[in-house]
């Protein structure tokens, strides 16, 4: 994400009217205080699409889709974070400062990094050039010269400091990920006689590399490190070809290796993307459903494919909303999409494998009946159980009905019955997603009670004597209730949204914006007696937390003069097992 000033988010947001914004987009009409519409992110009859002009903030009650007018052109014209903040300043009539760097918003400027990356991509590029058995090999492959020059390919020569000697800034090239560190010192070459295979984000700049070996190493490819550029659970080889190659992507085909990304392209498939040596994640799942609503994976048939299919089906279902799908393509036994799409006819079969792909409902099921006799009543809520923790993992839309409806007719149920079962209190089985996270956002805590009051009425930070006593609690996001509280109360007229947008890159961002999204019941005065009742818990809370460290490190002071006597070590033992047990239901 790009270092952008927040002061100059801040001046940005200021000058933005997200009503007019979306209703440039999404025709809004009028209701109560706020703007409704029908959801541009999920299919819908009724309007369930909001947008609160005092908060400058949208949410969708179908889907969950909220954010702000940034977070709108990300999700709605599929942007980028600094090329929304770019459209946004445009519309406002304001310039990004000069000094505005392509970094992180923390830690060193990553310029020095990206002019190590390209230089390494042109070095690369050019070795390939002249590198006849290098050529020989892609022409053997069957690579084009137009598809190597499109990816970008090069080759890493069989020298220990190729690059290392080409490159001024060498420190730049190690967090890079280009050159490694010698314990004696100095630097060499991390990738030596290799294929390479840029790795470029969406807006083309090449972050990483993958490099396949044209020797006996051991291994067979060779990813770059993590690094302030790169991260492989958020990254897709190939996205920005497809892209570049597509202006509209009804579908994104994920395969596994970089070879049949470049052989589909090759063959008229110019939608294929790669995971990057690891599984599928719900990060890669976002990105990918930010260009396309069809995600097709393609995996071999046998036993680790299938296997490999449900990990992914994991991570699909929280994030398949309104009109997104994911579909599965098995490819025969020894065969791979490269392989598969170079035989004969092999663009033929492999389109015809592609719209004969399984829909992620029938592969769910395949799972949740495996082993399963459908036969007995007991099998029949056998299914049930273990479909539970999918089904609710699902948003509650179109997918969701369409699955209930599908295991209503296995399980020899009314469909509706079905429904009210899987909306009563969950069972202990184990769900797909991860239990944390589903109980962190699910949990209504004092300081997420008193942040939604907060978000609903910003004056309430003016009730606040001294917010900073939150900062010693220790339940989970009290530091950040206590700098919002300071927030709005020095700066009484900003909206939420521009507030929010200083977290975005906090690991709490979501539950922040999911805060954001509710209207807490009752009027003015209720809602205010709320919040001082919820400040006051927490203060309280601490208070005790307080004395309880106080006393402990006291008795900790004192065994470390001497041994305590027998009351005083047990008083010990049962302030450490409180604090813990403090520290772990914190809320």
């Amino acid at each position: 994400m790009a270092r952008i000033p927040q002061d100059f988010i801040d001046q940005l947001l200021d000058r933005t009217d997200i009503v007019s914004l979306i209703d440039a987009r999404v025709s809004l009409k009028k209701s109560g205080h706020e703007f409704a519409a029908c959801c541009p992110f999920h299919d819908e009859k009724t309007p369930s699409f909001t947008v609160s002009p005092t908060k400058q903030f949208y949410h969708c009650f179908g889907c969950g889709a909220h954010g702000t007018a940034i977070s709108f052109l990300m999700e709605y014209d599929r942007l980028e974070f600094r090329d929304a903040v770019e459209v946004l300043a445009q519309n406002a009539g304001l310039e990004l400062p000069k000094d505005a760097q392509d970094s992180a918003p923390a830690g060193p400027p990553r310029d020095p990094l990206f002019d190590a990356m390209a230089f390494a991509d042109r070095f690369y590029q050019s070795a390939l050039r002249r590198s006849p058995a290098v050529i020989d090999y892609l022409k053997q492959r069957g690579v084009t010269g137009a598809m190597a020059k499109q990816y970008g390919l090069g080759h890493a020569p069989d020298s220990w400091d190729g690059l290392t000697r080409k490159l001024r800034d060498r420190p730049a090239a190690e967090r890079a990920g280009l050159l490694i560190e010698r314990d004696s010192g100095g630097y060499f070459d991390r990738f030596r006689n290799r294929l390479m295979f840029p790795i470029r984000d969406t807006r083309g700049r090449t972050i990483a590399f993958g490099g396949r070996t044209l020797g006996d190493d051991k291994a067979k490819y060779l990813n770059s490190p993590e690094t302030p550029l790169f991260h492989k659970s958020d990254h897709m080889y190939g996205l920005f070809e497809a892209r570049q190659a597509l202006r509209d992507l009804p579908r994104l085909l994920v395969v596994e290796g970089y070879m049949d990304v470049i052989a589909l392209a090759q063959h008229g498939f110019p939608n294929a993307v790669a995971t990057l040596g690891t599984a599928t994640t719900e990060s890669h799942l976002t990105t990918l459903f930010r260009h396309t609503q069809e995600v097709v994976f393609c995996f071999d048939g046998d036993a680790a494919g299938v296997r490999a299919a449900r990990k992914a089906l994991d991570q699909s279902l929280p994030v398949m909303r309104g009109a997104r799908r994911v579909r599965f393509l098995f490819v025969p036994d020894g065969e791979d999409p490269d392989s598969m799409v170079r035989g004969e006819d092999g663009s033929e079969r492999f389109q015809a494998a592609i719209d004969a792909a399984r829909p992620a409902s029938a592969v769910l099921i395949d799972a949740l009946t495996d082993g399963v006799s459908l036969d007995s009543p007991d099998g029949r809520a056998t299914l049930i159980e273990k479909a539970r923790p999918y089904v609710n993992a699902l948003p509650p839309e179109a997918f969701r009905t369409e699955l209930i409806g599908e295991l209503a007719q296995l399980a020899r149920l009314p469909a509706d019955d079905l429904r009210a079962m899987y909306a009563s209190a969950p069972s202990k089985s184990t769900a797909p997603v991860d239990k944390a996270t589903r109980e962190q956002k699910t949990r209504v805590t004092p300081v997420s009670r008193a942040m939604s009051l907060l978000f609903a009425d910003p004056a309430l930070a003016r009730h606040v004597s001294d917010p900073a006593v939150l900062r010693e609690s220790d339940s989970p996001g009290a530091t950040i209730l206590a700098q919002a509280i300071e927030f709005f109360a020095s700066t009484p007229n900003v909206s939420v949204s521009q507030w929010l947008e200083r977290y975005r890159e906090h690991r709490f961002f979501d539950r922040l914006q999911e805060l954001a999204a509710t209207t807490p019941p009752g009027d003015d005065d209720s809602r205010a007696r709320e919040f001082d009742e919820a400040i006051a818990h927490l203060g309280a809370k601490t208070a005790s937390q307080t004395t309880l460290r106080q006393r402990y490190d006291a008795l900790v002071a004192a065994q470390a003069r001497g041994p305590l006597d027998a009351t005083a070590a047990q008083e010990l033992k049962e302030l450490h097992h409180k604090l813990r047990s403090v520290r772990r239901n914190s809320a």
